[in-house]
């Protein structure tokens, strides 16, 4: 059926709910451009939809725009067809009218959809891409003391940068070559968004004088332009170490930028995920992921689990997606939140965590799931195996990193803890608010109250036990009784199973008894 037997009415209607959905409404270009074809269609010149007209009147080009040397309208065409396809197999998959766009043309069709065979094109597919956040690295640009361009320098560091973060599960990076290959030929971090079809994009410049370089970097949202983060590294060096210094920003960069507690997953964790679990394609499972970790409420908590549940349902090797499911799990029994969906959370935890290093052995945070869900089940042999397991596939994530500090502080293994976990924080000031705890721990065990208070306060989490708990314990060791009695009071109102089973509370994960014995004194 075409637009012979198909009303003008009826397909502006579909022209309607589709631009109705989320994809379209937080895309006016792909929004303005689907409306024009069809409008244009169906007012009987489609013979003037050329890229040159769409370029003018639908992405704001200059009159002079040459098709010949910017892809951007054929860029735009794909992401359409693209977002059309997933709307007709998701939201639309019940809708009567289809409404396509054959490749090689501009010029949309109205079938009948029923008459068309759909191509067959797996939903994991679709989920499996949407869950991972694109990124691209441009080149920097290059000034060396002389005031002259150079690309060699650079562009070892941008592809020892892209090359790292190819380490992280939860990142598609696109290859430094592609992204080279456009350096020239787009004129913002926009456009170049839109070519490389990633989300966020980094770039930055690198100066070099006689003896000190400055590296800038800056990651930005490529739809929005919205500078996310940004930061400047300055060293003392020269042409005999400058691979040196290479290796330690790149790192820091990684750090600071990728992983659970990085700025782009503070970045996603800051927009309210309004959707319902089911909706992976708004607001997909690693993002609720990201958005329990800095809310750790039960409302988020089960929206998170239902939404990584889900995924990994219908991808069984998504390996990710078990390591953080089990990491959610965790994080609901520290809370004291139950899981609707299973029980004995700590052992499924565990499994989940073997499931993912099963499919992948080199996903990091399987080795975080099971060292954590088996220090909670009081069981120190596993966490540390999972600690040296990790500690062998050259582990490059900083949150991680400081995970497996805190736990090894927690086995009673303080030295060697203290120094992943003080590295962990040096790395990336963003960081878990339990690490502190982990710090605390360190200096009660050393009998330094000064600096254990002073890492207690940085919690910040008076919803839980902990905070208050750690600064009494150091108000006591302190000899400040005055301020010890007031939080003893507030213990005993806000938390007072703390005071009737202390045994529960300090020994859930507290692997050395003398450590546990001071804590519990402090509650007498």
């Amino acid at each position: 059926m075409t637009t012979n037997t198909i009303s003008p009415e009826r397909i502006h209607q579909q022209l309607g709910k589709i631009l109705a959905t989320e994809n379209f409404q937080h895309s006016a270009a792909l929004s303005r451009f689907l409306s024009f074809i069809v409008k244009e269609t169906l007012a009987g010149e489609d013979a003037k939809l050329k890229e040159y007209t769409i370029a003018v009147k639908v992405l704001s080009r200059e009159p002079d725009f040459n098709p010949q040397k910017s892809p951007i309208v054929r860029i735009h065409a794909g992401r359409l067809r693209r977002a059309l396809s997933e709307y007709y197999e998701t939201e639309g998959s019940e809708d009567e009218i289809l409404i396509s766009i054959p490749k090689g043309s501009y010029v949309p069709q109205f079938s009948n959809k029923q008459s068309v065979v759909p191509e067959a094109r797996p939903l994991a597919k679709i989920e499996a891409r949407s869950r991972r956040i694109t990124v691209a690295v441009l080149p920097f640009r290059y000034y060396d003391n002389k005031q002259t361009d150079s690309l060699s320098y650079a562009d070892g560091f941008c592809d020892h940068l892209s090359t790292e973060l190819t380490k992280y599960a939860d990142l598609s990076v696109i290859s430094y070559f592609s992204c080279r290959k456009i350096k020239d030929k787009v004129a913002d971090v926009r456009e170049a968004g839109l070519v490389l079809d990633a989300r966020y994009i980094l770039t930055g410049s690198i100066q070099v004088s006689t003896n000190r370089i400055r590296i800038t970097v800056q990651l930005t949202r490529s739809d929005t332009s919205e500078q996310v983060w940004a930061n400047t590294y300055e060293r003392s060096g020269n042409e005999t170490n400058l691979f040196d210094i290479q290796d330690e920003i790149v790192w820091q960069v990684v750090s600071q930028t990728a992983g659970s507690h990085g700025a782009i997953s503070r970045h996603i964790a800051k927009l309210p995920p309004n959707h319902q679990p089911a909706d992976l394609d708004n607001f997909n499972a690693i993002n609720w992921y990201y958005y329990f970790v800095s809310d750790l409420s039960e409302e988020t908590f089960d929206k998170a689990e239902a939404a990584l549940s889900r995924a990994v349902e219908e991808d069984r090797n998504y390996a990710l997606g078990w390591a953080i499911l089990g990491e959610v799990l965790i994080g609901g029994f520290f809370m004291g939140h139950k899981s609707k969906l299973v029980t004995d959370q700590l052992e499924k935890a565990v499994t989940y965590g073997k499931t993912a290093i099963r499919i992948d052995p080199t996903c990091q945070h399987a080795y975080q799931t099971i060292a954590l869900a088996s220090l909670f089940l009081q069981n120190k042999t596993e966490s540390l195996k999972a600690i040296e397991e990790w500690s062998r596939i050259k582990p490059v994530a900083a949150g991680v990193q400081g995970a497996m500090g805190f736990i090894l502080i927690c086995c009673g293994e303080y030295e060697r803890g203290f120094k992943m976990l003080d590295e962990s924080i040096n790395l990336n000031p963003f960081y878990q608010w339990w690490l502190n705890a982990g710090l605390s721990f360190y200096f009660i065990h050393h009998r330094d109250y000064s600096n254990a208070l002073y890492w207690a306060e940085k919690m910040n989490r008076p919803e839980t036990p902990w905070e208050d708990l750690l600064k009494l314990v150091c108000h006591k060791g302190l000899g400040n009784e005055k301020d010890a009695a007031l939080i003893l009071e507030r213990i005993r109102k806000d938390f007072p199973f703390a005071l009737t089973n202390p045994d529960l509370l300090v020994g859930a994960f507290l692997q050395d008894k003398e450590l546990v014995a001071h804590i519990k004194a402090a509650l007498l």
